[in-house]
């Protein structure tokens, strides 16, 4: 009844180096010849600027830092103090535009120059600019703001012990060089519950339609949460992109702009990953996608170098986990009456279900990992041996939805109850406007709305309607309201309004 039983002892990782770690012991899978200013920039991001303060800069040469603009506080999960922030930005860059254009129209000797024209001029001839007229109209449209994540990448560094040995031992095991295993640093700052506004998810950011080749994302089961099972599945894309680009720098480059994209790229420049940066140009071959390469370098280095930078931190504990496989759909019941294995432990443990089964059918489905703490799979497997699955009446779709076949004898009453849900949730689902009609063998959805029970219809976005709140749009889709809030920068559950579009994690 049970497929099998996985145990992972996650020992104590060897890449969180104590000792002094250089670039150049890896080079020959992953060069960093010819990146070292861009390497630079971002190491003072990851390491000397907090939130709290922003990098005016050139998006094409980083050396040119124009201001560091300070704030009062960071903007975490603050949305009016972001858009703040963000209007002031706006408003430095415009000054900072106005500055190149003065010293364009009056010249760089100009007695009409203040100290702050000064200052920019200094910034632009130490690093070798001319100051011509051609290249400051250049320069005025590459301003760019990078926000500092010393904080954050300490955090980072902290959470990334639960899984980090775990993630190294499954990368080895798909031939991928362990040192990918830092790239959720720059991905999700091992944030398990990571949602982004284009709704990937998870501390490999998995969009849904890449995510589906490789795992189960369904309104019940969404496996891009499930650390283990999103590292196979990253090991696997990058595995792919690999043997199709045949270097690691376009290989990393990909997982985040795309193999097709990369291959076109190395197609007309070749496999200089420096190259293609300079002379590539595609709409979404922007900022993000030239600098994935050397973000990932400097997480590798500053990881390995993280007593230098930070001090001692308590980094966490490795996870021990026991995994067991379902093979039939078993009620939630039949593994919380387990001592020590109450919903609360489940959750923490196996992020990949979703509130439709803990709110609503409580029916695990079949085919689900399910993650134990050490010592508790065997509990589990035998306890499942001798318990009821959820009756063969209860069927578990391709995409990870419940349906149930309705029996002789059967009531939408009766039904509603033993599902764990309502009739009234029943009928909308299934369209039955008379509660008294079903029938022997009609195939019931089970929870949600029945134009979205069907994961391949599930859209990414959606448009709020008049009368919408949060909490039932987060319902619908099978989501919680905080990830909603999460994904969308929504501070004030209660503040949505008409015709706002939501991105559905």
């Amino acid at each position: 009844m049970v497929r099998s039983l996985f145990l992972f002892l996650f020992l104590p990782t060897s890449l969180l180096a104590t000792t002094s770690f250089s670039l150049d012991q890896i080079s020959e899978q992953f060069p960093s010849k010819g990146f070292e200013e861009e390497i630079e920039f971002w190491r003072t991001i990851f390491t000397r600027y907090g939130e709290k303060q922003v990098l005016l800069h050139d998006q094409n040469d980083l050396r040119l830092i124009y201001e560091v603009v300070t704030f009062d506080k960071g903007v975490r999960s603050d949305n009016r103090e972001f858009r703040h922030q963000r209007t002031e930005l706006r408003k430095r860059e415009r000054q900072i535009q106005k500055i190149l254009d003065d010293i364009r129209r009056w010249g760089p000797d100009s007695d009409r120059l203040t100290p702050e024209h000064r200052r920019t001029i200094q910034v632009l001839t130490s690093h070798g600019y001319t100051l011509g007229s051609a290249e400051l109209s250049k320069l005025r449209g590459n301003i760019r703001s990078q926000r500092g994540i010393k904080g954050k990448f300490r955090e980072s560094l902290i959470r990334s012990g639960k899984y980090l040995a775990a993630i190294e031992k499954i990368l080895e095991q798909h031939g991928v060089p362990v040192e990918m295993a830092f790239l959720p640093h720059v991905e999700s700052s091992f944030d398990y519950s990571a949602y982004s506004k284009r709704g990937a998810a998870g501390i490999w950011q998995f969009i849904r339609s890449t995510g589906r080749q490789y795992m189960t994302i369904s309104s019940y089961v969404d496996e891009r949460l499930d650390p283990l099972k999103a590292t196979e599945s990253a090991a696997r894309l990058l595995k792919q992109n690999y043997q199709t680009l045949e270097s690691w720098p376009l290989a990393v480059t990909a997982f985040n702009h795309g193999r097709a994209g990369m291959a076109r790229a190395k197609r007309r420049y070749g496999n200089d990953l420096g190259e293609i940066i300079e002379r590539y140009t595609s709409r979404t071959f922007g900022f993000a996608s030239k600098n994935f390469y050397v973000e990932f370098l400097t997480a590798v280095e500053v990881a390995r170098n993280y007593l230098h930078y930070f001090g001692p931190l308590e980094i966490s504990e490795p996870l021990q986990v026991d995994s067991v496989v379902l093979d039939q759909p078993y009620h939630l019941d039949h593994i919380t009456d387990i001592p020590e294995l109450n919903e609360k432990v489940l959750r923490e443990y196996n992020p990949q279900i979703r509130q439709p089964i803990w709110q609503g059918s409580q029916v695990l489905p079949r085919g689900l990992t399910l993650r134990l703490p050490q010592g508790k799979g065997e509990a589990v497997r035998t306890a499942l041996e001798s318990a009821p699955t959820a009756a063969t009446h209860i069927l578990v779709t391709d995409n990870g939805s419940l349906a149930y076949r309705v029996r002789y004898g059967d009531t939408l009453s009766d039904i509603a109850e033993g599902l764990g849900t309502s009739m009234a949730s029943l009928q909308r689902a299934n369209n039955i406007s008379n509660a008294n009609r079903i029938y022997p063998g009609q195939l019931l959805r089970v929870g949600g709305n029945s134009t979205i029970s069907d994961n391949s219809a599930r859209p990414d976005q959606y448009r709020v309607q008049w009368g919408d709140t949060l909490e039932e749009i987060a319902g619908r889709f099978g989501v919680s309201v905080r990830q909603l809030q999460q994904a969308n920068r929504i501070n004030n559950p209660h503040r949505i309004f008409l015709g706002q579009v939501l991105a559905i994690p």
